[in-house]
């Protein structure tokens, strides 16, 4: 019995320390280990042919050695000691491998993206208008070097929504974006966020009304850079800028001053509205860049094609976009060799063109204030036939309306307010169901909007409803013209002014 007793202490001494070697031991093991774990500093990198960089490996192990092979040589080459070197334009896998011990395992791989090599320089060159007072800028810059969230936005229509890049991923913003990132960002440039607030088919006018939600909710916050690119859109701008000078200044003016820099983009015709806005960035001192500077005597000189640059009558091809995406990293680079001026942009009370927008909030089905009371009247079905974004195809443009459905009455839509100025979205539809409203501001026919158009898409139409000097209380009533109250009207959202 005594033996017994004595055997089971044992085994349980035994089993006691297993357990504790197995627990602290393993455990202390397992933690030696994972500290010696080799890991790639970034698993991506953008460079120019003819750059190269180093890829740098944290927690290598002493006597390991380590290999480096590219997918594609003809593109990326990588020697021993893990240099890298951009061949010709366009994308490889870097494999990171480690020997120890006899056993070769995978540290990981990097991503390789090289760009063109800027042997046009005298291209983006022309492209720099103006680089503008630096001062903001500078401090975005040196905000991204420090660590700190940085937001770049980009707002305009659909090309800086991305149409006609091969992938979201290839339009002028987001490549600008990644280079901005990979030069300025710190570390791998996670703290570099990146906003797309293109809308096709879209102008100023609108921009304005929804540059609240699509850049600053968006976004998270409001950004520290903002490029605006309605060069291209601002042709059925009833404003005749001053909804783009107000945009500008909107954004100038809020808490965090962004840089914000202008962008004029070209259609195929050669045509943009470059000397309606170029005067907006020389008032404000604003940066500015031209691609039709930058591409037209190219094209004159057939140094550069139509086929080469544009996709279609609007849009630039994915080199289209890489192009224009060069001429803003050219001006980024331009910003960051400069000394930053002693003083900040100001802002005249005056505007060049007009400033009448500035301040100007946006009112839809969700979105209101106590400024604002509605009664929807008919107009009280959602409609969800509408547009999407190239580069959120589920994310719909507007999808907090107001939809007058065909057996749905005639009641009126009724908004009162207090506000000087009222910028009406609406939806314009192809299909033969599409109706007039008239629209009516205290009492007085004001408007009657037709919402069919031959070439629609579900795309939104901004109107001005009126413009005054004065703020003071008005009722708007919205109803189906009387050939059209069998026939659908979306109202998609207002702006107004105090």
């Amino acid at each position: 019995m005594r033996r017994r007793k004595g055997f089971i202490i044992v085994l349980s001494l035994l089993l006691l320390v297993c357990f504790v070697v197995n627990t602290y031991g393993l455990s202390f093991t397992l933690t030696a280990k994972a500290a010696r774990t080799a890991i790639l500093k970034s698993t991506k990198e953008v460079l120019r042919v003819g750059a190269t960089t180093k890829l740098t490996i944290n927690n290598k192990i002493s006597k390991a050695t380590y290999t480096f092979k590219s997918s594609d040589s003809k593109v990326v080459s990588v020697d021993k000691a893990g240099t890298v070197t951009g061949r010709k334009a366009g994308m490889a896998i870097v494999t990171v491998k480690q020997s120890n011990k006899s056993k070769t395992t995978v540290v990981g791989t990097v991503e390789v993206t090289v760009r063109p090599e800027l042997v046009r320089k005298n291209v983006y060159e022309k492209s720099l208008v103006s680089i503008g007072n630096n001062y903001r800028m500078k401090k975005a810059i040196e905000k991204a070097q420090r660590g700190e969230d940085v937001v770049i936005a980009y707002i305009g229509g659909s090309i800086t929504e991305g149409y006609n890049a091969l992938r979201p991923t290839q339009s002028y913003g987001y490549l600008s974006y990644e280079y901005f990132k990979k030069t300025f960002g710190k570390g791998d440039g996670s703290n570099v966020k990146f906003v797309n607030a293109g809308m096709a088919g879209t102008p100023s006018s609108l921009g304005m009304v929804r540059y609240e939600r699509d850049v600053v909710t968006v976004g998270g916050a409001e950004p520290d850079i903002l490029f605006v690119e309605f060069a291209v859109n601002d042709a059925d701008d009833t404003t005749n800028g001053d909804a783009y000078e107000s945009l500008v200044v909107n954004a100038l003016k809020s808490e965090k001053q962004p840089a914000v820099v202008l962008l004029f983009s070209v259609f195929k015709s050669k045509w943009n509205l470059q000397s309606r806005l170029q005067p907006v960035g020389e008032y404000y001192d604003l940066p500015m860049i031209s691609i039709k500077d930058a591409v037209l005597p190219e094209l004159a000189s057939g140094a550069l094609t139509d086929a080469e640059f544009f996709s279609d009558q609007f849009h630039p091809t994915t080199d289209g976009h890489q192009l224009m995406a060069d001429c803003i990293d050219y001006y980024f680079d331009a910003v960051a060799a400069e000394n930053i001026v002693g003083s900040d942009i100001t802002i005249p009370e005056e505007g060049k063109i007009g400033n009448s927008y500035v301040g100007i909030k946006m009112i839809d089905s969700k979105l209101s204030d106590n400024n604002v009371a509605i009664n929807a009247g008919s107009f009280s079905s959602n409609d969800t036939m509408l547009g999407t974004f190239k580069y959120a195809p589920t994310v719909k443009t507007f999808p907090n309306n107001w939809k007058h459905s065909a057996d749905a009455g005639n009641e009126s839509y009724i908004l009162k307010l207090d506000c000087k100025n009222l910028v009406i979205v609406y939806k314009l539809s192809s299909s033969s169901a599409a109706g007039k409203v008239d629209v009516f501001v205290d009492g007085v026919k004001k408007e009657t909007y037709n919402s069919f158009s031959g070439g629609a898409w579900n795309n939104p139409m901004t109107k001005v409803v009126f413009k005054s000097e004065e703020s003071v209380s008005h009722t708007i009533e919205i109803k189906m013209a009387s050939d059209s109250q069998k026939k659908e009207f979306s109202i998609l959202a207002f702006g107004y002014t105090k």
